[in-house]
């Protein structure tokens, strides 16, 4: 059995996200940032995970069908 660091749930809900639309994830992230305390982790983090979803450049999107 390996051990190491377990992905945070922040982490494991990126990886959740990844089929839908590049839009819907931003929404769904939005959402999600407007419901956590101003000052908590899990804000920053989802934050930081929306910047890095609108910086990337718009193009062909790769999605499981």
């Amino acid at each position: 059995m390996k051990r190491g660091l377990k992905p945070t749930p922040v982490a494991i809900m990126a990886n959740r996200m990844k089929p839908l639309a590049r839009r819907h994830r931003i929404a769904h992230l939005c959402a999600l940032i407007q419901q956590q305390p101003i000052r908590s982790s899990r804000r920053e983090e989802l934050m930081a995970l929306l910047r890095h979803e609108m910086s990337a450049p718009p193009g062909k999107e790769v999605r499981a069908r």
